[in-house]
């Protein structure tokens, strides 16, 4: 404050009044900022909020710097000076308004008593209120190219430099862009180039032109082709330069002169020959008058038969069933020549098959067939086994059957061919599917061994019949008891008895003894004592209970628990426990 007292007297009268009053001025913010409103306290340390500033170029931010004492007591009034690290970047002043000059970083400094605090200061690009693309409209041909330009504006109107931009097309199948606004065009129409600035876009406009054409050209400019060959002619525009262009995206008219010679596929220009001849082939591009164009000529010739072949080449031949050969025939280009052409069929070994004028071949006879082909000279055999007819179905009669086990039954079997036809020919296998049940003979005679069901096959030539036998066992006649009356003492003093019993035997009316069969025994005093039969069905176990006399039925039963054969009763007499001297 000192200092601007004794500066000013000096000031007056020496300058002007603008400029003095400009003087003036700085000399009373100078002295300002170099004042300490509070001299009195040292400043120890200082600290910058915020942390860090992002600014536009041209925005403006504040920061503050606070100085605090050697407690931590924040100091009020302590004068704080800014700087700037990199000017050119970022400015700051007096009061700490960070200006943004042009897009970097900086470190903004504040200062009290030698003490600082730094924060980073990114400036960015200011953000675009306005973009122009120039040229607004324009005309180009295809295949030319163009560069575009981008200006973005702030809000005062003021161009942003340095901007980048995002460019695009409306369709890209018309133009492309590179992301530097080089236009290219790619075919006729029109559209619209974009530049993209913070979201801000300006447009222009492009309508792309196609190239005139000056002439065309077709290669090859003739050619030869075989009946049913195909050819695709290539076709060179050029422009008025003499340039050649792409074909791609014009329409392209072909037609042929004698399409009954050669065809052309409209649109692509695709020849097919389909019949001797000669045809002229005109492609007229767009924009060419009808009359003119470009030609190929084309001449179709009959192909030349190199080679024969029949089909099938490998197989069998069933005597008395027809089978139909085919026949390819081939140029010298191994190229397939179409059916129509005239051709001989013979047999070799006609005794053995013959064949008819359309390659229909029937095998009469056991043997090897051969069978020639002679079409124009060249010429083809093919060799096929004459065989029997192969057997269609086998059938086996009865479906079923049932027998009781050592029983025996004669099974017949009836075969077929694939035609229907009953063969006696044929060799046939026949198999039991369980041996243990049942056995067959190869003549199909069955024999019945053991309980259950059975399935037996009669196989000829891969097919197989079958017939279910179901065996059933022997049936009970009579159960035999090794008793007819059974006595048993109760066990001293008065106890039940569990370990007494008596044999029996079941046997069939044959008298043959029969084992393992179910048997029910019924008591007619079951408080005097009861029977159960062993597994075997050879002993009848009883348990006695008190003193009496009962009478035990044994009845067996068949595998349905039905009662079977004759009813056996024996009469059980328990007597009181011995006693002892």
């Amino acid at each position: 404050m000192q200092v601007f007292a004794s500066l000013a007297p000096n000031l007056k009268g020496r300058l002007a009044p603008s400029t003095k009053r400009w003087a003036l001025a700085v000399l009373a913010l100078t002295a300002f900022a170099g004042c300490d409103l509070n001299p009195n306290v040292e400043a120890c340390s200082v600290a910058i909020a915020p942390a860090s500033l992002t600014v536009t170029v041209n925005g403006r931010a504040t920061i503050t710097g606070t100085a605090f004492d050697c407690k931590g007591t924040s100091i009020p009034r302590k004068t704080i000076s800014y700087q700037s690290s990199n000017t050119s970047v970022a400015t700051v002043t007096t009061g700490g308004e960070v200006i943004g000059v042009s897009v970097g970083q900086a470190v903004v400094s504040a200062v009290a008593n030698s003490k600082s605090a730094e924060i980073p200061v990114t400036v960015i690009p200011e953000a675009a209120a306005n973009v122009t693309v120039s040229p607004g409209t324009i005309t180009l041909r295809e295949t030319n190219t163009k560069q575009f330009i981008a200006v973005a504006r702030n809000s005062q109107g003021n161009i942003i430099s340095g901007r980048s931009f995002r460019w695009a097309v409306s369709n890209s199948s018309v133009a492309s862009i590179d992301q530097n606004g080089m236009v290219t065009a790619v075919r006729s129409g029109n559209v619209i180039v974009s530049a993209d600035a913070d979201g801000v876009i300006g447009q222009a406009s492009v309508t792309i032109t196609p190239i005139p054409l000056g002439n065309c050209s077709i290669a090859p400019t003739s050619q030869k082709l075989t009946v049913t060959e195909q050819s695709l002619p290539v076709l060179t525009l050029r422009d008025t330069a003499n340039n050649v262009v792409s074909n791609v995206g014009r329409t392209v008219t072909w037609n042929s002169e004698n399409d009954l010679v050669a065809s052309v596929v409209t649109n692509t220009g695709l020849v097919t020959a389909k019949k001797a001849g000669t045809a002229l082939i005109r492609a007229t591009p767009e924009s060419f008058a009808l009359t003119f164009g470009c030609f190929t000529t084309v001449e179709v010739v009959d192909p030349r038969i190199a080679t024969v072949q029949i089909q099938p080449r490998s197989g069998s031949l069933r005597i008395g069933i027809p089978r139909q050969l085919t026949v390819t025939l081939f140029d010298s280009l191994g190229t397939t020549i179409p059916p129509g052409r005239p051709v001989t069929w013979s047999s070799v070994f006609p005794a053995i098959a013959n064949v008819s004028a359309t390659g229909l071949v029937t095998g009469t006879a056991l043997g090897t067939a051969r069978i020639a082909i002679n079409a124009e000279g060249a010429r083809d055999t093919v060799t096929f086994a004459v065989t029997q007819i192969p057997v269609g179905t086998v059938r086996v009669s009865p479906l079923s059957a049932i027998l009781i086990q050592g029983q025996t039954t004669q099974l017949n079997v009836t075969i077929e061919d694939s035609t229907g036809a009953v063969v006696t020919d044929r060799p046939v296998e026949w198999i039991s599917g369980d041996p243990t049940k049942a056995t067959v003979t190869q003549t199909g005679f069955v024999r019945a061994l053991a309980p259950g069901s059975v399935n037996i096959a009669a196989t000829a030539e891969n097919r197989f019949g079958t017939s279910t036998v179901n065996v059933l066992p022997v049936p009970v006649d009579t159960i035999v008891p090794g008793v007819t009356e059974y006595v048993v003492a109760l066990d001293p003093p008065m106890g039940p008895v569990t370990n007494k019993s008596f044999a029996i035997a079941l046997k069939d009316a044959a008298g043959n003894q029969i084992f393992s069969r179910t048997v029910a025994i019924t008591s007619s005093s079951p408080s005097v004592a009861q029977g159960a039969v062993n597994s075997t069905a050879t002993l009848v176990q009883i348990g006695a209970f008190q003193v009496g006399t009962t009478n035990l039925t044994l009845r067996a039963l068949d595998a349905n628990g039905q009662p079977e054969g004759k009813t056996t009763v024996v009469k059980v007499t328990i007597l009181p426990a011995p006693t002892t001297p």
